[in-house]
């Protein structure tokens, strides 16, 4: 899937614009890959395209984030309330959900707590 593709599937569910849509998916991958041990962070972006590989600082360890705090910092980064930020993370995991295959999606739910299901949805 391309950037242009992946950034319409949010732009279409979040109602944003394309660049909106494009900050909100980089955004919410860099706090996920943050999240994620290097690995798997690694074989998250070996599957999305270029421009989102390289928006992305990838980090050696990972830093467990609750649910709330992963929200609240999204949230911050993109100037938006937390109920707006919860919005955009689905958004974004569903677009991931339809780009990136099966083992790479297991491997970064596995690493979620359980509190992360309803922004999965």
């Amino acid at each position: 899937m391309t950037l242009d593709e992946i950034v319409a599937r949010v732009a279409g569910r979040t109602g944003l614009s394309p660049q909106n849509a494009e900050r909100t998916t980089v955004v919410v991958l860099q706090a996920l890959c943050d999240r994620l041990t290097a690995d798997d962070a690694a074989d998250l972006l070996s599957q999305l395209p270029v421009p989102l590989k390289q928006a992305i600082e990838m980090r050696q360890a990972p830093v467990p984030v609750a649910r709330d705090d992963f929200v609240a910092r999204v949230a911050r980064d993109l100037a938006v309330n937390p109920e707006e930020s919860r919005e955009r993370i689905r958004a974004v995991f569903a677009a991931l959900r339809t780009t990136v295959g099966w083992g790479a999606l297991e491997d970064v739910l596995l690493q979620l707590d359980p509190d992360y299901a309803d922004l999965l949805v």
